[in-house]
């Protein structure tokens, strides 16, 4: 009886030092990792690094790779910013993309989180109904010259669909198109006074190049064009609230939070959609 103990005491002994082991070698690739994306950066950019951490990571469904999502806080010349990157490694080497060779599956749609249900909300739903069984969400930039041509056609194709309601997250890329921001906000304004007939579908046809250059930073020039495309009256004054920041604030961090970087990024019944149709199967 006292051997048997033994035995079993030995053997729960052995699983907590292979635990260990694992967490200690698990470490030390997040450290090499870390290390790699360091002097990568360095030694190929003018970018100084002022803090880099793992975001998340994922075994692979590849044996032996794990994918790594980074937070990076980087000094250009410009200022400071930050980004994300993805990298794969599988402990001997890293590389920046990783492809299936059969199916020519980008690994970066495993890389992506799935998107909560506390996100699809009355204030990001512009198609439908919340009861609606599929769920169509969209991370958008309203002078985003990919996402302009692109949001009109969902609106009306969503719109035709019987049970799928289309969901809109902010994510105007302010590095890129400052004057961005100031259309999300009259956006979230807008959308909460509901006066404006498929706002949405009108924002991203009203042309605003001919009013505003999106790297413009006036805001009052940015608001003056919002109104005369729009027909409507929105002042500083309106914009510029806490409850309008915050929302904007909050749904940055949704797109932080899910590593999203570029749009138009679709999600599709909870998972990323890199192919941007997949909601075409609904009827």
């Amino acid at each position: 009886m006292k051997r048997l103990l033994m035995l079993k005491l030995l053997m729960i002994a052995g699983v907590l030092a292979i635990t260990s082991c694992g967490a200690k070698e698990t470490a030390k690739l997040d450290d090499k990792v870390l290390k790699f994306e360091e002097t990568r950066i360095v030694s190929t950019t003018n970018l100084k690094i002022k803090k880099m951490t793992v975001h998340s990571k994922k075994q692979l469904p590849l044996k032996g790779w794990t994918g790594y999502l980074l937070n990076l806080e980087l000094t250009s010349p410009k200022g400071d910013f930050a980004t994300k990157d993805t990298l794969y490694t599988d402990g001997s080497v890293v590389v920046m993309d990783l492809y299936d060779i059969k199916t020519a599956t980008n690994y970066k749609e495993f890389m992506a989180p799935l998107l909560s249900d506390e996100y699809y909300t009355k204030e990001h739903l512009i198609v439908g109904k919340l009861s609606y069984k599929h769920k169509v969400v969209v991370f958008s930039d309203p002078l985003c010259p990919a996402c302009i041509p692109y949001m009109p056609g969902l609106i009306d194709e969503i719109k035709a669909k019987k049970d799928t309601a289309l969901y809109y997250i902010h994510l105007p890329l302010q590095s890129l198109h400052p004057a961005a921001m100031t259309v999300a906000k009259a956006m979230i304004k807008l959308h909460k006074d509901g006066k404006i007939k498929e706002l949405t579908k009108k924002i991203y046809q009203a042309n605003f190049q001919t009013e505003f250059d999106s790297k413009q930073t006036d805001e009052k020039k940015i608001l003056d064009g919002v109104n005369k495309k729009l027909g409507t009256k929105l002042t500083l004054k309106d914009i510029n609230t806490k409850a309008i920041q915050d929302r904007l604030d909050k749904d940055l961090s949704i797109s932080d939070d899910m590593g999203i970087q570029g749009t138009p990024t679709i999600y599709v019944d909870g998972k990323q959609d890199r192919t941007r149709s997949a909601y075409k199967r609904f009827k």
